[in-house]
């Protein structure tokens, strides 16, 4: 079930209208107001550069609940066709931890029959004390792997992205990533971590 589903279908309406008010705006519409875009931009950069200070702050607002149906959607939604060929198999018993260092948290991640499965901790624990496998990295190394504009073994030999545990198993995980479709991803999502990631690397730059 997409998350837009569990919205009431005024509140559809009123974004469908609000889009299009300000799509039709010559006033709120920066490619109908150039004097918009550098304020944007600048916006833009602003919010990138603090980007783990404010995913930090909505990580311990935000209900977990809501938190991992978003995360393990988007997963979902990405894995699937391996899933359906057998190719994550080796998750079967497995625990995955995904831990994004700067805002302090942690997934856990597992495949039971044909789904794939968030945890947390107590049921991971549950499975094994420890976890099989550990991918720590930072929210930027993260973006920038899962947009697929750095690939993890670069990430990997700079230090940004850490895989401790079952070596072969980190491994086999990590192959998956450059294969995903981000065609799969939902759009505004996509769009999202499209931008995000080129804002990134022009920081970098």
């Amino acid at each position: 079930m997409r998350l837009t589903k569990l919205m009431p279908k005024k509140a559809l309406l009123l974004n469908t209208e609000l889009t299009r008010f300000i799509q039709n705006s010559p006033v709120l519409n920066p490619v109908l107001n150039p004097v918009l875009q550098p304020v944007l931009k600048k916006g833009k950069q602003v919010t990138v550069g603090n980007s783990a200070k404010l995913l930090s702050i909505a990580h311990r607002i935000m209900p977990s609940k809501m938190e991992n149906y978003f995360v393990l959607h988007q997963v979902k939604r990405l894995s699937q066709p391996f899933m359906d060929d057998g190719e994550i198999d080796f998750l079967d018993g497995k625990v995955a931890e995904v831990e994004i260092r700067d805002i302090d948290a942690k997934w856990y991640f597992t495949k039971i029959g044909q789904q794939l499965i968030m945890l947390d901790l107590e049921k991971a624990k549950a499975i094994s004390p420890e976890p099989h496998v550990v991918f720590s990295a930072s929210v930027d190394a993260l973006v920038l792997m899962a947009s697929q504009k750095v690939d993890p073994d670069t990430l990997f030999f700079n230090r940004k992205l850490r895989i401790t545990g079952d070596t072969e198993l980190g491994l086999e995980i990590k192959n998956l990533f450059d294969q995903f479709d981000l065609e799969l991803l939902d759009k505004p999502f996509r769009k999202i971590l499209d931008a995000w990631s080129d804002e990134l690397i022009t920081i970098q730059s």
